[in-house]
């Protein structure tokens, strides 16, 4: 009945012209990976016409927003056996064959066969490969009286190993479309494809049976299809460039043991140098440092007379006569906030919202000096900012235009403008000079070499570069080195020790230091900062759901 159904519309609708009196699609897979397709059409023109135009698509857009192409090869195009003009275009998507002599008209049957070579038609799930292909495709504008499709596998697969699937009808339609094995081949046919009607079919084996592309090859096609994931691997090659020029440091050359911190250089200051960044630990031995200079005394609090350490410890006020550096004057009103005393448990939940001036003033005066080419924590925050406004442009881009990878490979770019924002601080040849005395000076306190100094110089030396010691990490070793040569506390500092040691004041110290690190780091909750589908051909297949297919018509 369709069939005489078809032949009425063919012959009482004349504007068709022509007709596909059989459509033959041979897929071939081949123990390489490629596929090779060859598609014999015996078209009937019933008016004259230069040939047929055949579209084949070649690039898909994943769900997750990835571009997907095909890497296709034209082998042969012929017509009556014959070789036969061909006008290559590629035209949205689509590789788009115009066959025929645009100087001469051909009329009633004529056999056209074209014969291509595909990559990456083979998709990996698990531990099988699927074909997943639109044999004949849903944009023909011909009608088709029958059509046959016959799939190839290596001669090393098993029948048993193989799942095949096949649908027919417009795209999404979900009518079968049977496949039997007949001499070592995968056959299906059809009859009477009315235009806009397809073949779909998916086909599954074990991966073992064929030599897939590699990883790399794989990813070089990704790079390809994506040009947008390259964005990445340029802002890293354009950042390395740009912190080469504009953020490395001159070169430090040799460094000499120093006895003496450079002048004008406090603890804090020292530890800033060393890695252009002022933390807790910076912020501890500057404390001490107030106290060695004569303004601050560190009182041990101790709740029970058990305990192995101290519960907290009390600044007070001393009247030093040592100038203290603009910073350090910050730091000593920052602590006491005009008290004569206060403990550190105090400072909890306060000295936070003090910090951040307290460290640009530490900046700025290294600035100032002409050690920094430009102000550390700005330089840090300018890239910070643009690296966070990348992330976000990056987050944005992928919703709107639902494009995931898209979307990460601008993300990874802003990420690595924040990853370099940490090292771009530059030091001027100035400030390398100071650096290297200041790592000479932490060389000499990491050796210790102090076993021969005479016990009054010991004492003042030993308190004179014990702040140093703690910005630079080095306190239990800097302690230990005075065993014997240092029998009392300091001045500065009073505590319960059953008989006192420097090693016993250093521990004391460190923790110090972790009560200091906790007053400066604790804060208030209200303070903290607020086409192909893609799929597979089974469990979700559907005509034109595949790759491949496309369509054609007469010209």
């Amino acid at each position: 009945m369709k069939k005489i159904l078809l032949a009425v519309v063919l012959f009482s609708l004349p504007v068709f012209g022509e007709w596909i009196q059989n459509y033959t699609v041979d897929l071939a897979v081949e123990k390489t990976g490629y596929v090779t397709v060859t598609e014999k059409i015996d078209v009937f023109f019933d008016v004259s016409r230069h040939g047929i135009y055949r579209k084949i698509p070649y690039s898909y857009r994943l769900p997750t927003g990835e571009r997907y192409k095909l890497r296709i090869s034209l082998q042969e195009v012929l017509a009556d056996g014959k070789a036969v003009p061909v006008l290559r275009t590629r035209e949205g998507g689509d590789l788009v064959l115009r066959i025929g002599d645009p100087n001469g008209l051909v009329r009633g049957q004529v056999t056209y066969v074209i014969r291509y070579r595909v990559a990456r038609a083979l998709r990996t799930y698990g531990e099988e490969v699927e074909l997943y292909w639109n044999a004949i495709g849903t944009e023909w504008e011909l009608p088709i009286e029958h059509a046959r499709v016959n799939v190839t596998l290596p001669q090393e697969v098993p029948e048993e190993s193989v799942r095949a699937l096949g649908y027919r009808g417009r795209l999404g339609g979900r009518s079968p479309f049977e496949l039997s094995w007949s001499e070592g081949k995968l056959i299906g046919e059809a009859d009477d494809l009315s235009p806009g009607e397809g073949i779909t079919v998916a086909v599954r084996f074990p991966k073992t049976y064929v030599n897939l592309p590699g990883p790399w090859q794989g990813f070089l096609w990704f790079l390809d299809d994506n040009a947008y994931a390259g964005i990445p691997i340029l802002v890293l090659l354009g950042m390395t460039v740009l912190w080469w020029y504009k953020g490395r440091d001159p070169r430090k050359g040799t460094i000499a043991p120093a006895f003496a911190p450079p002048k004008g250089i406090g603890p804090a200051e020292a530890g800033v140098l060393v890695d252009d960044r002022f933390d807790p630990r910076d912020l501890a031995a500057a404390m001490v440092g107030l106290a060695v200079k004569g303004h601050l005394r560190i009182r041990e609090v101790w709740a029970s007379e058990q305990g192995k350490e101290p519960d907290d410890f009390e600044l007070v006020r001393e009247e030093g006569k040592e100038p203290l550096s603009e910073f350090e004057k910050g730091l000593l009103e920052a602590l006491l906030d005009g008290s004569e005393k206060r403990r550190l448990s105090e400072l909890r939940y306060k000295l936070y919202a003090k910090v951040p001036g307290l460290a640009a003033r530490v900046y700025m005066d290294l600035t100032e000096k002409g050690y920094y080419a430009g102000n550390p924590d700005r330089v840090r925050e300018l890239y910070r900012g643009v690296g966070i406004g990348v992330v976000a442009l990056g987050i944005a881009l992928g919703v709107f235009t639902s494009s995931l990878y898209l979307g990460a490979a601008v993300v990874a770019s802003g990420l690595i403008v924040l990853l370099f924002s940490r090292v771009m601080p530059r030091k001027t040849k100035k400030g390398m000079q100071v650096l290297r005395e200041v790592l000479g000076l932490e060389e000499y306190i990491r050796r210790a070499e102090v076993e021969r100094m005479e016990f009054s110089l010991a004492e003042r030396h030993f308190e004179a570069l014990l702040p140093y010691a703690m910005a630079f990490g080095l306190t239990d070793a800097w302690a230990k080195a005075f065993e014997g040569l240092v029998d009392r506390p300091p001045d500065w500092y009073e505590g319960r020790f059953p008989t006192f040691a420097p090693y016993w004041l250093g521990w004391r110290l460190v923790a110090f230091q972790h009560a200091a690190r906790a007053a400066a780091l604790s804060t208030p909750r209200s303070a903290s900062p607020k086409g192909w589908s893609g799929g597979s051909g089974f469990g979700g297949g559907f005509s034109g759901g595949g790759m491949g297919g496309g369509g054609g018509g007469s010209w």
